[in-house]
């Protein structure tokens, strides 16, 4: 089978033996894929080390097998560098981090996850709130990866009334009625189910008009978020 040509950012490097490298990378197209480059370390290549460090976008073709697995990446090249310092470099860090956990190593439409990350990467200079990229990015990953959080009826009932309970095994809010039949279900302010929803909705262009974030307000929002991560996956 001939190489497909694609675009990808680099989640996770490990060096592999004297010269190589294994690869965790989110494609434009074929999802995520875990890849072999051979020899890339070798001087005598001519290969920037940046392009396949962590974080970097690249095209490569890879040479895929009927079965994901361990695929041979060949020709990387640079397409964009996110040269990010201190706590942008820990929160685009804990970006790729949170990418590689959840999405997982099969073939799919992977345009829209591709785009998210990118465009978070492209903005993380102009946005100083890392609270709000963090909830959005976190947010919109389980979304398209078809977990949740689901907020705009109880997903016990279906009442849209009272929803002030949130279950991270059913992925999204429960009414005040069903709560006491869903152990998983714990209590939260309905105001903070309103910014759960805000979030679900504002553009990523506008995260930067998102100025503070109070420390109960994140705790309740990443909690709601983080209790459908525990549930979905296996760390």
């Amino acid at each position: 089978m001939p190489p497909t040509k694609i675009k990808a950012i680099i989640l996770k490097k490990i060096d592999f033996r004297e010269t190589s490298v294994i690869v965790h990378l989110l494609t434009d197209s074929t999802g995520k894929i875990s890849g072999l480059m051979k020899g890339v370390r070798c001087v005598s290549k001519k290969i920037p080390p940046i392009a396949y460090q962590e974080g970097a976008c690249i095209e490569a073709f890879v040479y895929l097998k009927s079965r994901p697995g361990l695929e041979l990446v060949t020709k990387p090249a640079v397409l964009e560098i996110f040269n990010f310092h201190s706590d942008k470099l820990v929160l685009w860090k804990k970006i790729l981090f949170l990418v590689d956990k959840l999405v997982p190593a099969s073939r799919f439409n992977s345009k829209e996850i591709y785009e998210l990350v990118f465009n978070i990467g492209k903005l993380i200079p102009s946005i100083k709130n890392h609270r709000a990229v963090e909830i959005y990015i976190t947010e919109k990953l389980l979304f398209l990866l078809g977990f949740g959080p689901f907020l705009e009826k109880c997903l016990v009932c279906g009442s849209q009334d009272q929803l002030n309970f949130f279950s991270g095994k059913l992925g999204g809010v429960v009414c005040s009625k069903c709560q006491a039949g869903e152990s998983t279900a714990f209590k939260i302010p309905a105001k903070h189910i309103d910014v759960l929803r805000f979030f679900s909705k504002i553009p990523a262009d506008n995260l930067s008009m998102v100025k503070y974030i109070p420390d109960q307000l994140f705790e309740n929002l990443m909690k709601c978020l983080n209790e459908i991560i525990h549930y979905h996956i296996n760390d």
